[in-house]
């Protein structure tokens, strides 16, 4: 009998080791997993976010987001305190800074931005619902595309008015050329002038050659506030090898109606290399007409190209489609 209770009391003390062991290893193994899975959620709060996209009204700082064509998205939203369809080209801080006047909730963006960036802003205009955005792609031309996006039929939408807007940096020169494709939405808003007399002069280069030309074309002009944004369509006459100029800049209109763009491209009036073109000028005639005159940036480069001229335009209605 005293065997089988000693024998007894070893096989319990067996027991227990082996339970202890378990529960040991129970333990650890718990602790483990409870330290992996911390270290994944950390890594996943940390991974990178540049291809989400940012939809803020309210927009204190400059986000970086990449959209394909060198685009990046700066802010974009459902409700701007610009509440009719307007695209603004800004190439400086002080017409950015006119933009910002109209809405105050838009990024704030300093003078450095504008060295190697131009902005492209589309308001799209009140809505009825919500489920509408704004979309600015790149097309397969180069020309900067600005489309309103509609919700899908069926589709449930806020039952709330908007005012969708979508902010983007074009990765360049000031001194490049924007070419917009606009939808009908921003077309609509848009006044056609027609030159009626035009010139232009380019020199320059190793030899000192030059041209001169007449200009034609149309320029097309949306203003909202203080602010019009000239879409520029202008080519040569005369040449055997046209020339042409395809731009969007904006600018402040003061009250008497004078203009003035800082910045804008020359697109092939003036061969390469050139430091782009600037433009002062006026709408008179109650806004039937526009004089412009250009002249020519100033570019640090040897046998350079510059170029000088003047357009006068008439208001002739609405912009046709192309």
């Amino acid at each position: 009998m005293l065997m089988n209770t000693k024998r007894k009391n070893r096989n319990e003390s067996a027991k227990r080791r082996s339970f202890c062991l378990l529960l040991a290893l129970t333990l650890l193994a718990y602790a483990s997993v409870q330290c992996l899975t911390i270290a994944e959620a950390s890594a996943a709060r940390t991974l990178p976010t540049s291809n989400s996209i940012e939809h803020a009204v309210n927009t204190p700082g400059v986000h970086q987001n990449y959209q394909p064509g060198d685009i990046k998205v700066l802010a974009e939203g459902f409700h701007s305190k610009i509440t009719k369809p307007f695209v603004a080209v800004v190439r400086d801080a002080e017409t950015y800074a006119a933009l910002l006047k109209l809405d105050e909730n838009l990024p704030k963006l300093d003078a450095d931005f504008f060295k190697e960036k131009v902005v492209v802003a589309a308001f799209l205009g009140e809505r009825n619902t919500g489920g509408y955005a704004v979309e600015i792609t790149r097309e397969g031309s180069g020309q900067i595309h600005v489309a309103e996006k509609k919700p899908g039929k069926g589709v449930m939408v806020p039952q709330m008015i908007t005012s969708p807007f979508k902010i983007v940096a074009l990765e360049g020169s000031p001194s490049s050329t924007v070419a917009l494709s606009l939808d009908d939405t921003w077309r609509q808003r848009t006044q056609s002038y027609r030159t009626i007399n035009g010139t232009f002069t380019y020199s320059g280069g190793f030899a000192g050659v030059g041209e001169t030309f007449e200009l034609k074309g149309r320029v097309l002009v949306m203003r909202e506030g203080t602010l019009a944004t000239l879409n520029f369509d202008l080519f040569s006459s005369g040449l055997r090898q046209m020339r042409s100029l395809t731009d969007s800049a904006t600018t402040v209109v003061a009250k008497d109606g004078r203009i003035a763009i800082g910045r804008m491209g020359a697109g092939s009036l003036v061969p390469p290399p050139n430091g782009g073109q600037q433009a002062r000028g006026m709408f008179s005639d109650e806004g039937k007409k526009l004089l412009l005159e250009f002249s020519p940036r100033a570019i640090n480069v040897a046998d350079s190209y510059g170029g000088r001229g003047s357009i006068e335009a008439e208001l002739s209605g609405a912009a046709d489609k192309p």
